[in-house]
Order: structure tokens, then C-alpha cells, then sequence
């Protein structure tokens, strides 16, 4: 039988850009596999090219990863996918930034990626901005929620777009641009598993900074468990705005 083009049977396609072997799309996937959505992975750290647009693909993702947005010089890709950022939401096509993939969102809309004062490393209470509550896509959510922090870098919020929530540590957790980028500086992706990998490459960083990664791994399948409904919902309610 005569296999149909994708494009004419419908099916929608998403990008997911990945940084690192351990940081992985996660809930995203689960998310984007239920509504039978198709996620195609780059990897741009194992010398996969990004694409110089979204032809083909309805949507954008970037994940989370060890390199800093201003990293530019040393990690190329970072300002190529910054330019795919730009074409995507001038084309109107939902984007999504995951940590690292949050900041370069942030970046490709003029706004500062620095140093932050004290890394943010846990489980910390991010609480829901009055933004939020207006927000198609985050209204439902519970306020404060506790996800999973894992970075050292910070963003300021870009000219035209709403705070969406924010932390003790950090003052921009989250943001929407226009009608379909979404920044998370957290990492709702994260699942139990993926956070016991994450911990277990980072293992000997962590334990010269003094943590007890058997504690960090136990809280993990204690807090994530309850944030699973939330992430798949929005995952799944942001890839219908393509």
C-alpha cells in the first residue's frame, strides 16, 4: 500500500531540541504520544543539525541542558536555534522553553540570560501569577506547585510578554509571549525516572556541594507524582494551539 505523506494525513509534528543525553522530553513526550502527535528529537550536541526553519513541523520545543544561553561562542547551535525561536513565533506556531530552552527563549526576544545569585536546585513552591489566572492554558493550575529546579542561570522577562509565575529564588519562573510561547524556567517535563538520571550524572558535582542524593532522589517520587496531571494536561492543551 502507498504510504500517505504525514502533511496530508494531518498528523501534527513537533520539534524537541535536546541538549544533553540526560535531558530528555519526558512528560512531554508521553503528552504529545497520547494526542498521536508526532515529536521528531535533534540532538545538536552530537553535531545534529538544527533546522534554518519549521517547515514540516507545527511546533517548537527546546529542553533543558548543562550549557548557559549565552554560551554562544562555545555551543554555535544555541544562536541557531534562537533564530528558529524568532521564525516560529513569527509564523504563529506554539513554542515551548524548558529551562535551558526557557532562557533562549527569553534571549531570542532581547531580553538578558545571566548568572543568578544562588543556584536553584529541588523542590521549591513556585506560586501562579495573577497573569496566570486569565491564561487558557495555566488557569486550572494549582497555586503554589512545587517542580523541579536544576539550574544556575536566570532571565528577565522580554518586552511584551506576561509573568506567569515566579519563586523566592527567582523572580521570572515562567512566562507566555503572544498566543503560544510558553517559558518555563522548571522543569515540568520531569518525571521520577528522569530526575534519578539527572541526579546520577551529576552525582559527583552534587556530593562535592554537600547534597544527600539518596534524600533528593526520595523527594522526587514524594513531590512529582501529583505534578503528572498538571504537565500532561498543559502539554497536551499547548500542542492543540498548533
Amino acid at each position: 500500500m502507498r504510504q500517505i505523506p504525514t502533511q496530508i494525513r494531518g498528523v501534527k509534528k513537533v520539534l524537541f531540541v535536546q541538549h544533553g543525553d540526560v535531558d530528555k522530553s519526558g512528560l512531554l513526550a508521553d503528552a504529545l504520544s497520547a494526542e498521536g502527535v508526532e515529536l521528531e528529537i535533534r540532538h545538536p550536541y552530537l553535531g545534529e543539525e538544527i533546522p534554518v526553519d519549521l517547515e514540516g513541523f507545527d511546533a517548537l520545543a527546546l529542553g533543558g541542558g548543562g550549557q548557559s544561553a549565552y554560551q554562544v561562542a562555545e555551543f554555535p547551535y544555541l544562536e541557531e536555534e534562537c533564530a528558529l525561536v524568532r521564525k516560529a513565533i513569527l509564523a504563529d506556531k506554539p513554542v515551548l522553553g524548558l529551562c535551558l530552552g526557557a532562557q533562549l527563549i527569553a534571549k531570542a526576544l532581547g531580553a538578558d540570560v545571566y548568572r543568578a545569585e544562588q543556584k536553584e536546585l529541588g523542590f521549591f513552591p513556585v506560586t501562579i501569577s495573577a497573569s496566570a489566572v486569565s491564561d487558557p492554558l495555566l488557569s486550572a493550575w494549582p497555586s503554589p506547585i512545587s517542580p523541579t529546579h536544576w539550574h544556575g542561570d536566570v532571565f528577565g522577562l522580554p518586552a511584551g510578554a506576561e509573568c506567569m509565575a515566579s519563586s523566592a529564588l527567582t523572580t521570572n519562573q515562567a512566562f507566555r509571549y503572544g498566543r503560544a510561547t510558553y517559558a518555563f524556567q522548571f522543569h515540568l517535563e520531569m518525571t521520577p525516572a528522569l530526575f534519578q538520571e539527572l541526579v546520577d550524572d551529576g552525582a559527583d558535582d552534587l556530593i562535592a556541594n554537600g547534597v544527600d542524593l539518596a534524600s533528593l532522589k526520595k523527594e522526587a517520587f514524594r513531590v512529582l507524582p501529583s505534578l503528572r496531571d498538571t504537565a500532561l494536561e498543559f502539554f497536551k492543551a499547548w500542542a492543540k494551539m498548533a
